[in-house]
């Protein structure tokens, strides 16, 4: 089978140098659109520049640096409307030979067998349309997660349909979706003091005094210097709290640095 990997980002460097070299070996096409969609600008953290300068042997990589969300009016989905708006134009770039659309944030990694996995689900399904994978959320660092088995958010792979126009985070809207729990997603959604402030004051105004509290504890414990803390999930409504974690990360992942570089403004 062949698949893509579309990527919609801003400012996601750390990430995107652990993720690119990873993608690249695996997957047949990767797009990525960039996009701030707080300050309506690129990335300005040389995560263009990184991908530029990649070396890209395969003609693999598609990059869109040019995107304007005011052309775009065939879109759908969930959540904010620019995000829409880049699914609906890295569409337009996938190629007709492509099997199957991979989206994972930039911040969520997984093992490499989940691909051969996900190939033999669709290749045992002929109805199997797109597959939602568990998430384990990390708060802080590598040390502390949010132990919930069942933390799904929305599926992150599905069938490629030619001329279709994908949508954010509607994937289970397609046709048949089933819940494959094999394997998770490594979902870094909360480290890093600086892309954490920046997130959660801009994407959680509900709770603006708890995410301030939040964000404060965060810093006082980087200051610290502690290992494990105890710190909910952003959204209080959901209860989670995190535990200790000393389990497995992917083999091409350089934990401790990614978590070093993310954590290093205070």
């Amino acid at each position: 089978m062949k698949h893509c990997h579309i990527s919609i980002m801003c400012n996601e460097l750390e990430f995107i140098e652990h993720k690119l070299p990873f993608l690249y070996k695996y997957f047949d096409q990767i797009i990525f659109v960039d996009y701030d969609i707080v300050n309506k600008r690129n990335s300005i953290d040389g995560t263009i520049e990184y991908i530029e300068q990649f070396d890209d042997k395969y003609n693999k990589i598609k990059l869109i640096k040019d995107f304007n969300p005011n052309t775009v009016t065939n879109y759908n989905g969930v959540s904010f409307i620019e995000k829409q708006k880049m699914f609906a134009e890295a569409s337009k770039y996938v190629k007709d030979n492509i099997d199957l659309i991979w989206a994972t944030d930039l911040d969520e990694f997984f093992d490499v067998e989940l691909i051969q996995n996900v190939e033999n689900l669709y290749n045992n399904d002929s109805q199997l349309i797109s597959v939602d994978l568990p998430h384990k959320i990390f708060v802080y660092n590598q040390y502390n997660y949010l132990n919930k088995d069942d933390f799904y958010i929305a599926p992150r792979i599905t069938k490629h349909i030619k001329n279709k126009v994908y949508g954010h985070c509607n994937f289970d809207k397609y046709g048949k979706t089933i819940k494959f729990n094999k394997f998770y997603l490594y979902h870094f959604a909360f480290i890093g003091l600086k892309r954490c402030s920046f997130k959660l004051l801009s994407c959680y105004k509900a709770n603006i005094e708890y995410v301030k509290k939040w964000i404060e504890y965060y810093r006082k414990s980087l200051l610290e210097n502690k290992k494990y803390i105890k710190i909910s999930h952003p959204n209080p409504n959901l209860n989670l709290y995190t535990e200790n974690y000393n389990g497995n990360f992917p083999s091409y992942l350089d934990i401790d640095n990614l978590c070093k570089r993310l954590n290093n403004c205070i």
